[in-house]
Order: structure tokens, then sequence, then C-alpha cells
């Protein structure tokens, strides 16, 4: 049998860095526009400002701007100076203001005072931005750091977002978007991908534990439609993440969370489940030179048990299970106790220079766990698994003013994730159809270390009303995986009766006859240009291309007698042409209208199966295919065979190749909404 893969889907997706936009307008008494203001942004965070002058059309856009709290101050020859203090300028938004100036009387100045000042944990929602035409939803921090949840993984809040959902549990989890898989989700932090390149997804998705301390989260976005050109890489959705940062003023939190066994409830089979719980952690930021450097840094310790009670099917009335197999029903408790650290320090280099670093380290150590995560299963404990791994991510970015209306950020990153999945127990899988499944679990080891070398160029500029966005980003992902089904052999049986008789229907074996080991590297780069411009009042145009492409990794011992097996396509490519219009057809409501074209990479354990199982490197014994192998495999029930019987009608049971024109999973979407 020879499986040919393909990719094929269709969707949505969406966009933004871990930053936003303030724009606005200035008018005096009489709505008359005021061109040449001078407008001044100035963080209340870092003390650090932006100066530009408004156009002729009495305009003026800062974008680029890192999320955080603003003072806007608008001056003008003829009238009084206004200053708008604590403007929340949240992730991925714009903010719109309107600034009349008033003439002067006796040196007045006038202060207009907005939303209260942001504390640990405090942030709000935004005002509904008139002037974009992504659709999403918005999770302050007040939702991120008060609203309870399991795990302290705060992607489950995305779950509050409609079309969203949680896919599962296992290889594949995370978060799906309007339908879409899971790994063709992108997730940004602090506008750096944050997605696995392996497994695809957001990075941790596969752990049952969390990854992220969300202590440190500030806030954090889901986009479902209307994404621009600006970020790509995604056919499903984008999370967009922003960490607390440090200020001239000393915050943190801290947190404890205990939830003992004998108050959790029985399961829905009233049994009694050992479901406790011990976590703690918290954060703290503020100034190491005040004005010019700032520091915050958080951590959380999870101690879990992962509780889960071992229930064999039914059988007929009159049936007396074994004793060896009635000693396996029952509560079996895995356990979970990750570290996850998080430290970010920022820098005020010049006034038009500011730097920002980052470092992120987790450690996974899970035992006795079952892949779907499910509180009831019908094997036994010998089938679960153990996980053990650490990863570091670091990160950093460098954002240049080089005056009125233009903004440069650069951002780089490294990133590794090393994850060992390990059978409990090396015996065979045994399957009993209509029963449950006894011995080691077949589908694993699966070792894997991804990494990720990435660096982007972003340029914003502002011209006579029209904002343009473009720039660039290139990926270097070096991936290894060591992973084969059924090397330690799996029995399947019609029933119980002849699990007890040992007359096995099928046996599967996987022996490595070669190099096993999946070893390469993609390479991603992807060019933008995106306008955005009102149009009429009321009415905002956004336009945009993005191209990417991807170069794949190359087999290096492939099966000559099997082409699919010898190479693997690149895909470089990917033009996805995005348009969208933002109306506010009355004062308080806003219709939104987008379409465009989204690819998705593929993630690389696609590839790692055509590396190894390829008919030279494994060789796969499958009674379907030799009968004579199962009177071999019968008796083995305990260890398997050795080595690859003689004179197999069909050596390569099994081989994966990929179809000459394999592409990258694509999506067509088209959006309306109306708030």
């Amino acid at each position: 049998m020879v499986c040919v893969l393909h990719a094929a889907c269709a969707g949505a997706w969406a966009q933004a860095a871990g930053s936003g936009t303030i724009r606005g307008s200035v008018v005096d008494p009489q709505q008359r526009v005021i061109p040449g203001a001078q407008v001044t942004v100035r963080s209340n965070d870092f003390n650090t400002t932006r100066s530009l002058l408004s156009d002729a059309s009495g305009d003026f856009v800062t974008p680029l701007l890192p999320a955080g709290t603003y003072t806007v101050k608008v001056e003008a020859a003829g009238f009084a100076p206004r200053t708008l203090s604590k403007v929340n300028l949240s992730v991925g938004s714009t903010i719109h203001l309107s600034v009349k100036l008033q003439l002067p009387q006796a040196s007045e100045q006038v202060t207009v005072t907005g939303r209260a000042p942001t504390v640990e944990g405090n942030t709000v929602p935004p005002e509904v931005n008139k002037q974009e035409v992504e659709t999403g939803n918005f999770f302050a921090g007040l939702t991120v750091t008060y609203l309870p949840n399991r795990d302290r993984d705060f992607t489950q809040f995305a779950q509050l977002s409609a079309g969203t959902v949680e896919s599962g549990a296992g290889q594949g989890a995370g978060l799906s978007i309007a339908g879409q898989r899971s790994t063709a989700l992108n997730v940004e932090v602090d506008g750096m991908s944050f997605r696995d390149p392996l497994r695809g997804g957001a990075r941790g998705s596969d752990d049952n534990s969390l990854f992220f301390p969300q202590t440190v989260v500030r806030e954090f976005e889901v986009v479902r439609s209307g994404a621009t050109a600006e970020v790509g890489n995604t056919n499903a959705g984008l999370v967009n993440v922003l960490t607390k940062s440090g200020s001239n003023k000393f915050h943190g939190e801290g947190f404890y969370i205990g939830r003992p066994s004998a108050l959790s409830s029985r399961d829905t089979f009233d049994h009694s489940l050992d479901n406790a719980q011990n976590e703690f952690g918290g954060s703290f930021g503020g100034p190491i030179r005040r004005d010019r450097a700032f520091y915050y840094f958080g951590a959380e310790q999870d101690f879990v048990n992962l509780p889960y009670w071992t229930q064999f099917q039914p059988q007929a009335p009159g049936t007396v299970l074994p004793a060896n197999l009635l000693a396996q029903q029952q509560q079996n408790v895995g356990k979970s106790d990750p570290t996850a650290l998080f430290g970010r320090l920022d820098f005020v280099l010049t006034p038009r220079n500011s730097l920002n670093l980052q470092l992120n380290y987790n450690r996974i150590h899970n035992t006795g766990f079952t892949p779907d995560n499910s509180t009831r299963t019908d094997a036994a404990f010998d089938n679960s698994l153990d996980l053990v791994g650490h990863s570091v991510w670091a990160r950093g970015g460098l954002v240049t003013s080089f005056g009125a209306g233009t903004v440069n950020q650069v951002l780089a990153q490294w990133a590794v994730d090393q994850r060992d999945f390990r059978p409990r127990s090396l015996s065979p899988e045994i399957v009993i159809n209509g029963f449950g499944r006894l011995g080691g679990n077949s589908t694993y080891p699966d070792q894997t270390n991804s990494q990720r070398r990435q660096v982007s160029d972003d340029i914003a500029l502002y011209r006579r009303g029209l904002l343009i966005q473009f720039g660039g980003v290139f990926a270097y992902d070096p991936l290894n995986q060591q992973r084969e089904a059924n090397l330690n052999g799996r029995f399947d049986f019609n029933s119980l009766a002849d699990y007890e008789n040992d007359l096995p229907r099928r046996y599967q074996q996987t022996f490595v006859t070669g190099d096993a080991t999946f070893d390469g590297a993609i390479r991603e780069l992807g060019l933008y240009v995106n306008l955005k411009a009102p149009i009429h009042p009321g009415l905002t145009l956004s336009a945009g291309l993005r191209w990417q492409g991807q170069w794949n990794p190359q087999p290096g011992n492939g099966n000559p007698a099997i082409p699919q097996t010898t190479s693997i396509p690149n895909d470089p490519a990917q033009w996805q042409p995005r348009l969208g219009l933002a109306w506010n057809p009355a004062k308080n409501s806003v219709l939104r209208l987008a379409a465009g074209l989204y690819d998705s990479p593929t993630p690389g354990n696609v590839f790692q199966r055509v590396f190894t199982d390829n008919g030279r490197n494994t060789t796969v014994v499958d009674s379907y295919f030799d009968p004579q192998v199962l009177p071999l495999g019968a008796g083995q029930l305990g260890t398997g065979l050795s080595a690859p019987p003689v004179g197999l009608t069909l050596p390569q049971a099994l081989v994966v190749g990929i179809a000459p024109d394999f592409r990258n999973p694509r999506s067509s979407q088209t959006s309306a909404s109306l708030e």
C-alpha cells in the first residue's frame, strides 16, 4: 500500500503584531481642519515620545506603537494647547482621536482625562474600532488575570470568541477557528511567531500542561476574519498576545491555586478521582533606571494530578474476566509538574530608538497520562505515556522612529522545543475489539527537536492620509524527529475469547533497517505590502498583497523504486491578495467587509514519514499482506518479533510518499460583520 499525501482546505484567518496605532484629526471650534498642528504622543509607562505634524487634512497617524497608556498633546499657533491623558492603546488596535482646539483665553490649557490608569491586570476592552476591517474578540487584562481557568492556560479564554473551539487533546490539539485545523492557526507573542514548525499550531499545545506563564500576559485578541497582509502563516485565524512590561512604577502580582481532592465531585460514572492541584507563581516589574531601562519577570509552577479510570467495555452476560484483567480496572493517576519562566527588558536607547529583549524557559514533566486527556478510557495503565522536555525562546525587537510618520520595527528570535514522549511499557500493544487495549502504546516513542530562527522587518509610512505598511520575514527551522509506529509490535483480536485463546486477527510490526531519523530544515520567506486609507468620511479601505515561499527538506535515502519518496516539492508561489472595507453608516455602527486568500505552512512532521517510511529505512511487517506472519506473531504477545521474518511476500507493506503537485494548505475567505 502506498499512501500519497495531498493538501486542501478552506476557511479564514487574520492580522496584527503586538502593537497598535493612534490616529486622529485636529479641528478648530468651527470644525475646520488645522494643518501643521504639533502632536506629541508620550508613553506613560516608558516616558518615550513621538512628535509629528498634522497633514493638510488635519489628520495625524502614529503607527507601530507598543500597547500601553499614552498622553497625547496637541498644539497649534493661535489656539490653546489640548492634552488627552491616559489614552489606552490595546494590542492590535487603532484608536481614533477627534481633537478640537479652542481659542486661547488667559493662557488656558485644556486637559482631557481618558480611561483609568493601567494597573496590574486591569486593562479594559478598547473602544470599538471603526476604521479596521478585521473582525475578532479582545480579551482584556481583567479577563486574563481574574477569570479562573483550570490549567492557567489563557488561550482557553479564546473559546469565548465566536467560531472558536478546542479541537481536542494530544497531537493536533489546540484552538480551531472557523472550522480549520488547529495546526493551521497562527499565534504571535509581542509581534513574533509563537508557532511550532514541526507540529504546527501554537507551541506546547501537545503538552497537556501549562506552557506560557499566564501571569505575564497583559491582554490578547482573537482575529477571526478580515486579516490584512501584515501577518501570514495561517488559514485558520490569529491569536495575538501582548506581555506585561516594566515601567517607572513598581508593580506585580502573586497567586496560589489549591484544589484538594476531597473538594472535587465524583465523575459521571460515580468514581471518586484524585483530582488534586497546587499551583503558585507571580510576576514583578519596575525601573532599572528611570525613563531609560525597565524589567519584568514572571514564574509559574504547577503540581497537578491527572486522574482517569480504566474501565474495559462490558461483555456478554456470564463472561468471566481473568483476574489479571480485573485488577487493571481502577483509577490511574498521572502526574504533571511543569515550570514556566519569563523575563523581559526594555531600553529607551535614544528618543527615537527603543529596544526590547525577552527570554522564556519552560520545563515539561508528565507521567502516566493519556494522549487524549480523557478521564475514562478502555486502555490499561501500561498504555499511557510519560513526557519530558524543555523549551527556550529568546527574542528581541528594535523600534526606530525616523520622524513624522515613518517607523521601522526589526524583530528576531531563536527558539528550541525538545520533547520525548515515552510509552510506559515496551511490550506489544494488544487491541481487543469490543473490550479494550493492553500493553504499551504502539504509536510511540516520539523524540523531537524543533527549532526556529526568524528575523523580520516592518516599515510604516504615513503620507497624505495614506498609511502604507510593508516588510518581510525569513525563517530557518531545523527539525529532528524519531518516531515509528509499532516498533514493539501490535496484535489485533476480534474478541476477548480470541485473546484468551491466542488467536490474533492481525499482527503488525515495524523494523528499522536504515536511518529512521527525520533530520532536515524548512526555509520560509514572506513579503507584504498593505495600504489603508479613508476614501470617504466614515469609509476606510484596506488593500494588500502577501507573497510567501516554503522550501522543504529533501530525503537523503529515498526509494528509487517509488518516486514519491525521493523528493518533497517546494511551494514558492503563495500569492495572497487581501481587500477590506470598514463603513460607518451610523454613529454607533460599523460594517466590515473583507475577502482574501491565506496560505498556512505545512508542519514538518508531515514530511517525517516520507524520510523514514520509504521501504528502505524501515520495513513494515503486516499479516494483512503476509498471512504467514500471523502464526509467527502468535505466541509473542509479550515481546513481539526480534527481526523481520525471511521470505516476506511484500517487504514494503507500508510506504509513505508525497504527491509531486503537493502544496501548502490554502483557504479562501469572504466575510461580512455588523457591529
